[in-house]
């Protein structure tokens, strides 16, 4: 006879309840520290609002406007892995990304179906959580020294008695301009989705007796920008919004069948209200969960605010990072006459440490939309890529804690906070404001080649009807002219800042203007007075002026950009560039995996099989190297999608791998007299690469590259010997 309600006892380091993309990302960063993981999900798919149940793709920075600050570290990972594997962002095989990647890490055990319902704890400490595996009956009790809450709602944190707040603050709290005058206890609400195909034959809908009316559905809709076609298709429907005025912990069920009605009548009003040709069209998919919002937000022992993210306050203990827009939504959802949302476009930001823990309890992080920020702050870190760059800090972080029995109040030491940001470093993560000190002092890099000429050939123009952006670092604008054409004399306004990494429509910073005096046809500007004096980015914005266009080449030239400021597609300018010195071997070991302030990436002339030379200055005991490669910073990669994409979205999709990606190369070790092939990599389609190899005795190391994925120059950031 089966037992009814079995119950185990699962020991681990860390246990970590939620498997949203915060969660995943935090019990693959403690995994692969070395600790042992629980990672609870309480539905049968790991990636919380990405996942096949819900279907919200991931954005974050890049869909914000900011340039090169494409997520990376485990979620770019993940990502990468999407493109390669799954490049028509199938949201069932996004799933199956995911829990492949948790699969691969021997340290994470994972409970799917499993909810966490009781949390023991007693002074600040958390002792255990209880959970019951819905399909089973087991019930579990996880023991660990550190907890991580990525549940989205917060449940665990609620439960062992951490403040939180659910609504918005007053502005005189934080003193924020976006924040209403008094409290107001109203959130963002839920959406459920839905996707549609075509048929090659007609499909009727007979709507279920819950769905609204056409009529109803007709006065909801064409009001702040709510409108569908025929060609309306999965998160074309996001601002089917409602649950903002209840409570979306409490009130879920409510929510979702008010969703549901809402979904049901608006698929009808498109099918049978006789204005759209949608005869073929037929309903594939639609959520049977809501993607949540907002719930619980945490008072942490920093909370992060909107004159945070606008003045973009600097942080010694800075974890992480965002950059989407401060997004509002009227909290009335659907039935708001207002705008369906206000997105304030906002620079790259840095998040401390300190807004993943509370010191109410020494044992737990926080990670995902609870972490410690005001609803106005909210309004931008709640983004998905954004949540999983949190969970990626709070599971390093929980991996320090475990290993060396520490308390969440040590995160306060600069000794402990500064060995996370190593490690985050180290995994591929963007700390903005924080710099690690070179550790190669003692390699001397020889390269086979360096860029000669700008890549690529003129094809076709940017037309300035509206206004335009050059992106490019100081360091290269000092050296470079920028071709501009007009179809007769015209004096062009322009407008320019400095920043470490550039966005393409924030209004941030401190602006300079100028003028530029062009003749009939071409004319060659000099960037070098624009270029300041400081290695920084420049963007330089060229305002609107019909007859004014730029030239453009087909092929990019990696940390510069161009592009209209209202638009997500990109472009490569032609330029006359006198040298590309900046684009030289000492950039492989000069601290930067990415470009920040400067493009920090050495590319290789056109060679077949370029290489790169690291010679120490002693023998030393080498196991492994890591690269870091270019793959297109400042393209979204989104974890799935539909076919057709409206264009409200603004958003430049790309299909599978970037070009720029090294895809093939061998790693050699100087022995004696010989270089020693130790091991060979093909198909590669990661930015992050950990080569491993049986432990040598060597002075010299090569690295041959024999293929990217289509690029004629072979570009690396940074190497690093282990």
């Amino acid at each position: 006879m089966t037992q009814i309600g079995k119950f185990q006892s699962i020991q681990s380091d860390i246990t970590i309840a939620g498997g949203g993309l915060a969660g995943v990302c935090a019990a693959i960063a403690a995994s692969r520290q070395g600790r042992t993981v629980s990672l609870i999900q309480n539905r049968p798919v790991l990636g919380g609002n990405s996942s096949s149940e819900i279907r919200v793709w991931t954005r974050g920075s890049t869909g914000g406007g900011n340039l090169f600050s494409e997520e990376m570290g485990i979620l770019g990972e993940l990502k990468l892995a999407n493109q390669y594997k799954n490049p028509e962002g199938n949201p069932i095989l996004w799933d199956e990304i995911l829990l492949d990647a948790v699969y691969q890490e021997h340290n994470i055990t994972l409970f799917l179906n499993t909810l966490v319902v009781d949390v023991a704890h007693q002074d600040g400490h958390i002792h255990a959580l209880s959970a019951l595996e819905i399909n089973s009956e087991r019930r579990f009790q996880f023991l660990s020294s550190v907890y991580v809450d990525a549940t989205g709602d917060g449940f665990v944190a609620a439960s062992a008695g951490l403040p939180y707040v659910i609504g918005k603050e007053p502005g005189e709290t934080y003193g924020e301009v976006h924040a209403p005058e008094k409290f107001d206890s109203t959130t963002q609400g839920c959406t459920i989705l839905m996707t549609f195909i075509k048929r090659d034959r007609t499909v009727s809908f007979v709507p279920p007796s819950y769905a609204y009316p056409i009529e109803y559905i007709e006065r909801l809709l064409n009001n702040g920008g709510r409108i569908v076609t025929e060609k309306s298709n999965g998160c074309d429907f996001w601002w089917v919004e409602f649950g903002g005025q209840k409570d979306t912990i409490n009130e879920i069920a409510s929510i979702t069948l008010e969703l549901k009605r809402l979904t049901l009548g608006i698929y009808n009003y498109i099918k049978n209200s006789g204005k759209f040709d949608a005869d073929t069209l037929e309903l594939n998919w639609m959520g049977s969960l809501p993607g949540k919002r907002e719930s619980r937000r945490f008072v942490t022992e920093y909370v992060l605010t909107e004159t945070d993210i606008l003045h973009n306050s600097v942080f010694d203990d800075v974890a992480f990072y965002g950059g989407w827009y401060l997004d509002f939504h009227p909290s009335e959802g659907i039935y708001s006459k207002a705008d369906f949302c206000t997105q304030i476009p906002v620079d790259l930001y840095g998040i401390p440490l300190r807004s993943l823990f509370s010191l109410q309890c020494d044992n737990l992080m926080l990670c995902g939309r609870i972490l410690g920020a005001s609803h106005a702050a909210f309004a931008s870190t709640r983004i998905m890529d954004t949540c999983a760059l949190s969970g990626q800090a709070a599971g390093t972080a929980a991996s320090v804690l475990a290993s060396d029995q520490l308390k969440t109040c040590d995160l306060l030491d600069k000794s402990v906070y500064a060995r996370i940001q190593a490690l985050l470093v180290e995994g591929d993560m963007l700390l903005p404001g924080y710099y690690q000190e070179t550790i190669s002092e003692d390699i001397h890099v020889e390269v086979s080649s360096v860029i000669e000429s700008l890549p690529g050939k003129e094809c076709g123009s940017l037309s300035c009807n509206r206004d335009c952006f050059l992106a490019i670092p100081t360091d290269l604008a000092v050296v470079s002219s920028l071709f501009i054409d007009a179809k007769k004399d015209v004096s062009l306004h322009v407008s320019y800042r400095y920043a470490a990494l550039p966005s393409r429509n924030s209004k941030q910073g401190e602006w300079l203007y100028g003028m530029l005096e062009l003749k009939q046809g071409r004319t060659s500007v000099d960037l070098a007075p624009f270029s300041g004096k400081e290695a920084t980015y420049l963007l330089l914005v060229l305002h609107a002026s019909h007859g004014v266009s730029i030239p453009l080449v087909n092929k990019d030239l990696v940390g510069v950009l161009c592009g209209l400021r209202d638009s997500a597609t990109y472009h490569h300018p032609l330029l006359s560039i006198r040298s590309f010195t900046s684009y030289g071997p000492e950039n492989l070991i000069n601290g930067y995996t990415r470009p920040y302030n400067r493009a920090h990436i050495w590319l290789s002339g056109k060679e077949e099989q370029p290489t790169i030379r690291l010679n120490l200055e002693k023998q030393r005991s080498i196991t492994a190297v890591s690269l870091f490669f270019d793959c297109g910073l400042s393209e979204e990669m989104v974890s799935s999608r539909v076919a057709d994409v409206d264009p409200h979205h603004n958003i430049q999709l790309r299909n599978g791998v970037s070009p720029n990606l090294v895809c093939d190369f061998d790693v050699y070790a100087r022995i004696g007299d010989e270089d020693v092939l130790v091991r060979r990599i093909r198909d590669n389609y990661q930015r992050h690469v950990m080569v491993c190899f049986e432990r040598c005795e060597t002075a010299s190391l090569l690295i041959r590259f024999l293929k990217t994925h289509g690029s004629e120059h072979t570009g690396v950031y940074a190497i690093r010997i282990h």
